[in-house]
């Protein structure tokens, strides 16, 4: 298929519920999620009709690993992914770390084993979990970020193993100093393109220009800072 093909049809990327990156069920402030702000901007920039699709995270792998929709919304590298997806050039980074009170005198962490002999909290379902899990560390898991965040702030835990960018979305127009953070690792994240599908290949190059312009022109700034996250540029 030519990529103008590409132009006359929807070209569908499943998005998982992850705020601020993807948001199902946009509030009264209507953010969609910085992910879905970004792949409206590329679409718009490209001409290509790409078309966010909630599903469950499992389920979206599944579907466009077997070419039965076009991609992802966003995916991390992994070696073993390569031979599914085409990956863009990055369109976000994923920070993870620890939040702790702030006025809590705690020894350094390094890494995840440092946890150790602490309370540590972690949003039941997030891959998180299974990393303590395996590292044989004692967690409460909890149903949501901002019952993490509440939590926190309350000392029910020590320390909350955690992606950074929902709880720097909830504490975006908060002014306390009450929550530090230490990050243990980060990484840049892509949008996925099945290689599964005939004519994704010809729109990665027109996707990464678009890509590039936004990082080039500010946009990418703009949408990030929107939704309390630090610029990729």
């Amino acid at each position: 298929m030519a990529a103008a093909a590409a132009e006359e049809r929807t070209v569908v990327l499943a998005c998982n519920d992850f705020p601020p990156l993807k948001i199902e069920n946009p509030g009264a402030d209507g953010l969609q999620g910085s992910d879905v702000e970004v792949i409206e901007e590329i679409a718009r920039r490209t001409g290509l009709r790409l078309e966010p699709r909630f599903m469950p995270w499992k389920r979206g792998y599944a579907e466009a690993g077997d070419g039965i929709i076009d991609g992802l919304c966003s995916c991390s590298y992994r070696e073993d992914r390569t031979a599914l997806f085409y990956f863009s050039e990055p369109i976000g980074e994923t920070s993870i770390g620890v939040f702790s009170a702030a006025d809590r005198r705690y020894p350094p962490v390094a890494k995840i084993d440092d946890l150790k002999a602490h309370r540590v909290g972690v949003v039941k379902g997030y891959n998180l979990e299974d990393e303590l899990a395996d590292a044989r560390i004692p967690y409460q898991a909890v149903s949501g970020d901002e019952q993490a965040y509440q939590m926190l702030l309350k000392k029910r835990f020590d320390h909350l193993y955690s992606f950074a960018a929902p709880i720097n979305f909830i504490l975006r127009d908060s002014s306390t100093r009450e929550i530090a953070y230490t990050e243990l690792r980060s990484s840049p994240y892509y949008l996925c393109l099945s290689r599964k599908v005939p004519d994704t290949a010809a729109m990665l190059p027109r996707i990464n220009a678009a890509i590039a312009e936004m990082r080039e022109d500010g946009t990418f700034g703009a949408i990030q800072r929107r939704y309390g996250q630090d610029a990729i540029n």
